[in-house]
């Protein structure tokens, strides 16, 4: 296949070899172990007990209302406070966790949870059926403004018929429902708490292993053991301490002098300290991390998609990876990479800077064309990978100016439609319906692209309806086919994750979608 040109991809379609990497199989055991009586690990003999973790962070969380948070920095800290029915293992598959177990009716319309027993909030009260009602009743209403509501379009209704069940009732078969439960947003909360605050943005009340204590935007976020957690034993620590550290170095000179024992997203040009280091070690590999440019379809030329498909055409994706992860990190065309079960699985094309020149000549683009590029302040891959785009799409001879933006702001403008060019980057997807059904769909709460297509709402429809695995990854990779087409999203790379932390930190365990579940099993050695 002519890698110089992205149309043949979308015309191999049907032809393209199949891919299957253990996909189907992987699927199949997730479904058979759904149903099963959750058994805890029993806490470990090993463990010693107390101590503070000083974890290190890029960003600043923001708010902390689970049912209202989108960024990864809020997300992180989400699970040590909330817990959800179910929660996804370090492969990604959905387990068990304030639900112990659950049927799922022939017709995929019905699904009925049983609650654990002895699950207690934060502030003494049992946990019970309707507070799983209220959390999701909470995030269905659009008054709410949450940006999970995406993520119930398929439920028709909860009913909690009991104090220890609860039932969800679909509107359609959802195959994606049990991943969409793994999502931080589904932290259930206490009713009685978001009534007497309104919300719950700048404090925490949960069923987690730790509870909140104190937050200072900016600064840092204190939490302590929570005693009444329902796994035995659990957790080791006394607390958390949260360090809000935007500067790489900063963070990486803190974990180095002992000022912080542990940092989260360990920047590539750091690996090599941490290595060096006798009193370090660092976990991780494989992450879902995504990194893509999205165009504002509501605005000129970004309408247009040959304009879009021109640049794309130019987009040298190694480059990038290059200058923003010290090339750790995977080219993208395809939304998810080849080693997921629903990947892409052609490889990027490697960019042809000249060619994409000569076809925005011939659009005759507006001469005072400027565009800005909306990045993150915070976030110097990100930042890093703009700044190359920058230089790339001056090649194609269009100049730009980026716009770094604090977070806050940053999401702001991507989702109110204030920018013309913007760099974005996520992870933690579980299921491929994850990110592409609300940002690709014509009425997706995340289509900050303003993107519409007829064909693709009907394929993301069919692709979370569809109960074989084949069959639904052969619609996932008609939905990569048109996204690499259209460009809702021009995908970039994907890029390890790694934790850093003194080697006294023991239980740490690496997910694949940066979950850090595992807290709860960490304990710090004498």
């Amino acid at each position: 296949m002519d890698n110089s040109t992205l149309h043949p991809i979308f015309e191999h379609l049907l032809t393209r070899r199949a891919a299957v990497l253990g996909g189907a199989a992987a699927i199949a055991t997730l479904q058979s172990r759904a149903f099963a009586q959750a058994t805890p690990e029993p806490a470990n003999p090993d463990a010693v007990r107390g101590g503070t973790l000083r974890l290190g962070v890029q960003g600043d969380p923001v708010e902390l209302d689970p049912g209202l948070v989108l960024l990864d920095a809020a997300g992180l800290v989400i699970e040590f406070v909330y817990e959800s029915l179910v929660h996804e293992g370090p492969d990604l598959k959905p387990e068990p966790r304030l639900a112990t177990h659950w049927e799922i009716s022939e017709d995929g319309l019905t699904y009925t949870f049983h609650l654990r027993d002895g699950v207690t909030f934060h502030n003494g009260r049992s946990l019970i059926a309707a507070d799983v009602k209220y959390t999701i009743d909470r995030i269905m209403n659009p008054d709410t403004a949450s940006p999970w509501i995406g993520d119930t379009a398929s439920i028709a209704s909860v009913d909690a018929p009991d104090d220890a069940t609860v039932v969800l009732n679909l509107n359609r078969p959802d195959a994606s429902i049990l991943s969409a439960l793994t999502r931080r947003g589904f932290g259930v909360v206490p009713q009685e708490e978001v009534e007497v605050n309104g919300d719950l943005r700048q404090m925490m009340v949960g069923t987690g292993p730790f509870r909140f204590v104190e937050f200072i935007p900016n600064s840092h976020l204190t939490l302590t053991r929570n005693e009444n957690y329902w796994l035995e034993g659990r957790p080791y620590l006394d607390g958390l301490e949260v360090m809000v550290i935007p500067d790489d170095t900063a963070r990486i000179t803190a974990l180095v002098s002992g000022t912080l024992d542990m940092i989260e997203a360990t920047p590539a040009r750091s690996y090599e300290t941490v290595d060096a280091d006798e009193a370090l070690t660092r976990i991780g590999g494989d992450s879902t991390n995504l990194r893509w440019i999205v165009f504002n379809q509501r605005r000129e030329p970004w309408d247009r998609v040959e304009v879009r498909q021109a640049i794309a055409r130019g987009i040298v994706r190694q480059q990038i990876i290059d200058a923003a992860v010290l090339g750790h990190g995977q080219p993208l065309v395809g939304v998810y990479p080849a080693r997921f079960w629903a990947g892409w699985p052609d490889p990027a094309p490697e960019g042809d800077i000249e060619a994409a020149k000569a076809d925005l000549a011939a659009l005759e683009l507006p001469s005072d064309l400027k565009p800005g590029i909306l990045s993150w302040a915070e976030y110097d891959f990100l930042l890093n990978t703009s700044i190359v785009v920058q230089e790339q799409l001056k090649q194609m001879g269009i100049e730009s100016e980026i716009e770094a933006e604090e977070n806050a702001t940053y999401l702001e403008r991507h989702f109110g439609g204030d920018y013309d060019i913007a760099v974005m980057g996520a992870g933690g997807y579980r299921d491929p319906n994850d990110f592409i059904f609300q940002s690709f769909s014509t009425d997706g709460s995340t289509n900050a692209a303003g993107y519409s297509n007829p064909k693709m709402d009907e394929l993301l429809l069919a692709a979370i309806a569809e109960s074989d695995i084949e069959k639904r990854r052969e619609l996932y990779l008609e939905i990569q086919a048109l996204q690499i087409e259209e460009l809702p999203w021009l995908m970039l790379y994907t890029s390890a994750n790694y934790t850093s932390m003194n080697a006294k930190v023991q239980g740490f365990e690496h997910y694949l979608s940066g979950s850090f579940d595992s807290i709860r099993e960490i304990w710090i050695s004498e």
